[in-house]
């Protein structure tokens, strides 16, 4: 009965610039999330059972030369989840009633492994000797990284559904009034 309530909500969303703004941020940030999280599960799944156990002396034939392009791809995705992220959060925490404690637990943990996806898929990508040294176990950091990676998924997942209280502090703009018409009496 409970999941049928959103269906028999009183109010449709206000559509005004923060509603699209609001709407473009949502988009981007799981566009953000599909890139990295199934680029990861590609390699994982696709490219790496192709590969010699432990070789990694020359990565970029696993990636069909395509490496610097990963590269590229991991960079953008994480720009725009770091941007979007953290406008994300800000625009909840001024728009909501304070928040329960364990919301921001749950969202500082969600940005901690999102962080550690971060910097183990520019690993797995780069060209640094660190990044040559995380190839040597190539399968077994994409898939600490494809945990990191559904684990941050599922919070944002409980976090978008958490509850919340919107602030009803906001001032009520002027509603226009038509005077009411005189009697044109003839």
């Amino acid at each position: 009965m409970n999941d049928l309530l959103i269906l028999a909500q009183q109010e449709t969303p206000r559509i005004d610039a923060m509603y699209w703004l609001m709407l473009a941020s949502r988009f981007l940030h799981i566009f953000g999330a599909i890139v990295l999280v199934g680029g990861i599960f590609y390699l994982r799944a696709v490219v790496t059972p192709a590969a010699a156990p432990g070789d990694a002396s020359d990565i970029d034939p696993l990636f069909g030369g395509r490496r610097a392009a990963w590269a590229k791809w991991v960079g953008i995705a994480t720009l725009l989840l770091l941007v979007t992220g953290l406008w994300n959060y800000v625009q909840i925490i001024r728009t909501h009633e304070r928040l329960d404690g364990t919301y921001h637990m749950l969202a500082g943990i969600k940005m901690l492994s999102g962080l550690a996806v971060f910097l183990l898929a520019a690993l797995l990508a780069g060209r640094s000797p660190a990044a040559h040294t995380i190839r040597q176990r190539m399968r077994l950091w994409l898939n600490v990284c494809l945990v990191l990676g559904f684990a941050t998924v599922a919070l944002g997942s409980v976090l978008r559904t958490y509850p919340r209280t919107p602030k009803v502090d906001a001032p009520v703009p002027p509603q226009l009034i038509a005077p009411a018409s005189p009697d044109i009496a003839e």
